[in-house]
Formats: structure tokens, C-alpha cells, sequence
């Protein structure tokens, strides 16, 4: 009896002893009137069920613990199937050699001088071109950043800290010494503008810069968990 009054206790039901006068048990929203001229536990959970001997305690713990028992197994479910859905994520989430930034890097890399020429958005805005992507060409390069470009072109802004993967496009912003600021395409090794630059960075200073990737190969995991998060509050 003490180890199933402890259970109890645990699951926060509430426990009163009647003595032949009623008794009103008040807990959280429940209420619990006793009418029996013999003493007698009553006890009472927070979704108004009670009990009142040693059966029906047992009884209600099998109860719970069969909820308990679904709840684990609806809880691995859903954790199965986000395991699933990131694992499909991160497969589609990796450009292969036949897709439009692979194609796109590729160009970039093939016609790549050894040195700077000056024209590098002109360099990328044919690279991204031959492989599909359809916009209006800027003169300068930041502007395919501040103007949208990018964007209506397909692409989202993602954080500069995000791991690297070819076809990952970078705009510099412009600056006093460099008006028309750069633009370069990442070919899966090197970072590529008009010539193949040695580092992500052409310049010996610190500049400002944006990153931008395909939106069909941007990670969305995000919202796979929030949609996870509705269905388990859903049940």
C-alpha cells in the first residue's frame, strides 16, 4: 500500500481520509466530494478521476501507465521521422555535377584567368547564365547583391558561417576604393571571379560580404523541426 501511495504521489494524485462526514477535495481545477459513513482513502488526479481502494489504485496506475507507454512510442516516432527527413535533406541539399550551381562553377572555373582583368561581375554573370539562371545583368557587381538579383534569380542569403559548397556565390559590398565591390562563384576548391583567387577574399583588407546559395539546396531543417514540433502538439 505505502509503495502504491508513493506511485501516486508521483503522479500527482492527491490523497484525504474520510471519517463518516463529506469531504470536499479541492486540487487544481477538480473537486471531489465524499459521502460514505465508513473511513476510507480517497484519492484524486489532476483530470478529476478518483479511486477509493486498493483495485481501483492499481487500476488507475495500469491506466497511466499504458498513456505513458503510448506517449514514448508516438514521441520515437516522430523523432524517427525527423531523423528521416534530415537525412533526405542533407542528400538534396548537395549539389551533384549535372545541377545548375555545379554546371555554373564549373564555367567559372574552365574560363578563369591568372590574374584579375577587372570584370569579374561580367566573369560570374556568365557562369551563372550558361547554366540556367535567368536575370537582368548589373554593371557592378555589389549590385547583384543590393539589387536583388540573386534572389529573383534563385537564390537565398544564408549566413557566412555556413560550411562552403560549390556553387556558393559571394558579392563584396562596395567601398570608397572599390566602387564596384566583387563578386565570385565558389567551384567545390577554389573561389573563382574573373581569375582564381587564392583565398575567399581578393583584397588584403577586411570588406564586408554576403553569401548566397541556390534556394533549392539550402538546408531547411528548420522548419522540418517546427513542423514535427505542431504534430507531436497535435496528439
Amino acid at each position: 500500500m505505502k509503495q502504491a501511495l508513493l506511485i501516486l504521489s508521483v503522479l500527482g494524485m492527491g490523497i484525504a481520509q474520510t471519517s463518516g462526514a463529506a469531504i470536499t477535495i479541492s486540487q487544481t481545477n477538480n473537486t471531489i466530494t465524499n459521502t460514505s459513513v465508513a473511513s476510507k482513502n480517497i484519492y484524486s488526479t489532476k483530470s478529476g478521476a478518483y479511486v477509493s481502494n486498493n483495485d481501483e489504485i492499481s487500476q488507475a496506475i495500469s491506466n497511466l501507465s499504458a498513456q505513458a507507454k503510448q506517449k514514448e512510442n508516438q514521441l520515437s516516432s516522430l523523432n524517427s521521422r525527423l531523423y528521416a527527413e534530415k537525412q533526405q535533406q542533407q542528400v538534396n541539399t548537395v549539389p551533384d555535377s549535372n545541377s545548375a550551381p555545379a554546371i555554373a562553377a564549373a564555367r567559372a572555373s574552365r574560363v578563369a584567368l591568372s590574374g584579375s582583368s577587372g570584370y569579374c561581375a561580367r566573369y560570374v554573370r556568365k557562369a551563372l547564365q550558361s547554366a540556367g539562371y535567368e536575370f537582368t545583368p548589373n554593371p557592378s557587381a555589389y549590385q547583384y547583391a543590393t539589387r536583388g538579383t540573386l534572389d529573383k534569380a534563385g537564390f537565398s542569403k544564408i549566413s557566412n558561417d555556413m560550411p562552403t559548397q560549390v556553387g556558393d556565390v559571394i558579392v563584396y559590398d562596395r567601398s570608397s576604393k572599390r566602387p564596384h565591390g566583387h563578386i565570385q562563384i565558389f567551384d567545390g576548391k577554389d573561389w573563382i571571379s574573373d581569375f582564381r583567387q587564392n583565398s575567399i577574399s581578393p583584397y588584403s583588407g577586411v570588406y564586408a560580404y554576403t553569401t548566397w546559395r541556390d534556394s533549392k539546396y539550402v538546408d531547411d531543417a528548420s522548419a522540418s523541426d517546427r513542423n514535427i514540433y505542431l504534430a507531436m502538439n497535435d496528439k
